[in-house]
């Protein structure tokens, strides 16, 4: 399959690297999966509510830096998911990737199919970091391809360090420039790729106020453009039966506002806490908080963090449960609409010392979640990870 000869030739550019200089690499497997399921989905195509589904995602991350100034790294990302439910959620919109329910095939459609609904993400990452004095700078460029989206994109990013580290000030620009494959719902076949652009720039400081204290704030400013719509959604535009596809403006204003503050506990405990502050042009407001706790275990070679989230946002303003007729601007996706959300969990890291001088380093790690918001959805997020370090 193209994906995995272009996955192959991304580790064939790796081991290049590693023989040209020294070099750390890490291979990571990922193994993700999720269990969905709620009625609030407004945007569902059968006009069910049904968001039922169940999601499997192996990944594979390989990730080689060459310990210079200049630093130079990239990674390499394959997975292979597969959210075939037998749900309308997404059985009937070509989401599960091969045969779906309408007839069509969406191999033919502009992406790789794996066997049996699976479908398959390829993506590529590099950089380069230069320490000059008290700054550093970090340009970066990727790309990533997959059944109903890809997207190229690039950045810079700068580091201004004061008073021999303890202050930080951080600047970065970024670029995407993206394509998203629609779903058309009356020939039940994608309709195409469609462009989608995003520039963003952003600002951050952190501030170590004492041995146990650090504290960080950040802003953001983000413009998109280009074909906004979800792949998949539709609305209500009379009957059950009468459904069309959403419809939303070509563009996009987003800001946010972050903090963070730190608080060592102990020797082996500390307290974090996060808020986060957004707003858009398509009236959205948002409010995240997020306390956590970590602790460190086994001499500092694993670390167990229990975490909370609070969220609430108000609905965009192109947002209605169902609509009298096709309109201009219009969208039923029940993630803009109005809602709070709660999610906690835990998640664990352990990373035992190499037995010899050179050798491999293993590490494992965990995560488990619940999730559950006010529009009837909720989900159960489990993800469990190894990595070798050579």
């Amino acid at each position: 399959m193209a994906a995995i000869r272009r996955f192959l030739f991304a580790a064939v550019l790796i081991a290049c690297f590693e023989r040209a200089a020294v070099a750390k690499t890490n291979m990571e497997l990922v193994v993700n999966s999720m269990y969905q399921s709620g009625h609030g989905g407004r945007q569902v195509y059968d006009g069910s509510g049904d968001q039922s589904l169940t999601l499997y995602e192996p990944v594979l991350y390989i990730n080689s830096q060459i310990d210079h100034n200049p630093s130079v790294f990239g990674s390499a990302v394959f997975d292979a998911l597969s959210s075939a439910s037998a749900k309308a959620f997404d059985s009937g919109t070509g989401a599960s990737g091969g045969k779906n329910s309408a007839g069509g095939d969406d191999e033919g459609e502009g992406g790789d199919s794996l066997l049996g609904g699976w479908q398959s993400r390829v993506g590529f990452d590099f950089g380069v970091s230069k320490r000059a004095g008290n700054w550093m700078f970090t340009p970066t460029a990727g790309y990533s391809n997959e059944l109903s989206y890809r997207s190229l994109h690039g950045g810079l990013n700068a580091q201004k360090f004061f008073a021999e580290d303890n202050f930080v000030v951080s600047a970065g620009v970024f670029h995407f420039s993206d394509a998203a494959n629609p779903w058309d719902l009356a020939r039940g076949r994608f309709a195409g790729f469609k462009a989608k652009t995003t520039n963003s720039a952003n600002l951050s400081v952190s501030q170590l106020l004492s041995p146990d204290d650090i504290v960080l704030g950040g802003i953001s400013y983000t413009r998109q453009g280009g074909f906004l719509e979800g792949t998949r959604n539709t609305v209500s535009t009379g009957t059950v039966t009468q459904r069309a596809s959403e419809a939303l403006p070509q563009g996009r204003d987003k800001f946010t506002a972050n903090t963070r503050y730190v608080r060592s506990l102990g020797e082996n405990l500390a307290f974090h806490l996060d808020y986060r502050y957004y707003a858009d042009s398509w009236d959205i407001r948002a409010h995240t908080w997020e306390p956590s706790l970590a602790a460190a275990f086994s001499d500092e070679k694993g670390l167990f963090r229990v975490l909370y989230r609070r969220y609430s946002q108000t609905a965009a303003k192109y947002y209605a449960a169902s609509f009298s007729g096709v309109g201009h601007r219009m969208t039923s996706d029940s993630d803009l609409s109005k809602f709070t959300a709660n999610e906690g969990g835990v998640q664990f890291t352990y990373a035992p010392e190499p037995g010899r001088a050179g050798g491999t380093e293993w590490a494992w790690g965990g995560t488990a979640l619940y999730y559950k918001r006010s529009n009837d959805l909720k989900a159960l997020v489990f993800q469990f990870s190894v990595t070798a370090r050579y």
